[in-house]
């Protein structure tokens, strides 16, 4: 099994990288998918050679009821992450524009700062399945960034569709649950903007989208 597995791997690895250079930006994304539908058709052929253990995980995850309906105002709650757990693709919040720019290459999409509008501007480059957004009163640095699918996965290795299971084994116990559901890790504090780190949204079971901060 291990060394079809290996097979299908180096054979979807060959092909991904002698494919021309100009590719759409969710490339990862498609060859992610062949390989888990080729892992699937692995597994199928050789249910009847060998005895499949399922997984029977008795890990309790961590719930809303577990944490505090409020905290004090004013106290910052948890801890700031490192540096390299606020980064995706090589990318750390706060970096400008053209670092962002020098690492990825051309954008899929952006909108940059017009200084001859004089609303808000949101302010933005994406690649794919990632986001870079500016806050509004720092517009030529990133403030933000958003992953909605399996383009890009945290500094960590955590993606798009991973389980929560999965989440907690690699960052253990979230720093607070929010009412949404949402898991956090970092630092924040009640009732401002002040939120750094990493949020987890995720449908109970599954991560649909992963903001870093």
């Amino acid at each position: 099994m291990k060394k079809l597995s290996t097979s299908i791997l180096l054979t979807l690895f060959s092909a991904t990288i002698f494919t021309p250079t100009h590719v759409e930006a969710s490339w990862l994304s498609k060859t992610w998918k062949k390989i888990e539908k080729s892992w699937n058709e692995a597994g199928q052929q050789s249910e009847s050679s060998e005895t499949i253990e399922t997984s029977t995980s008795k890990i309790r995850l961590p719930q809303r009821s577990d944490y505090p309906s409020n905290y004090p105002v004013g106290r910052v709650i948890g801890q700031h992450l490192n540096i390299k757990d606020r980064s995706v693709a090589g990318v750390f919040v706060g970096s400008t524009y053209e670092d962002v720019h020098r690492v990825l290459g051309t954008p899929t999409e952006e909108q940059m700062f017009n200084p001859s509008w004089r609303k808000p501007q949101n302010v933005f480059a994406r690649y794919g399945g990632i986001t870079f957004y500016s806050h509004v009163m720092a517009v030529h640095n990133t403030d933000l960034i958003e992953i909605v699918n399996r383009d890009a996965t945290t500094y960590s290795g955590i993606a798009v569709g991973d389980t929560l299971e999965q989440v907690y084994e690699v960052y253990g116990r979230p720093t607070h649950i929010f009412d949404d559901n949402v898991w956090f890790y970092g630092a924040f504090m009640r009732d401002s903007d002040y939120i750094y780190g990493i949020r987890f949204i995720n449908d109970g079971e599954r991560v649909t989208k992963i903001i870093v901060t």
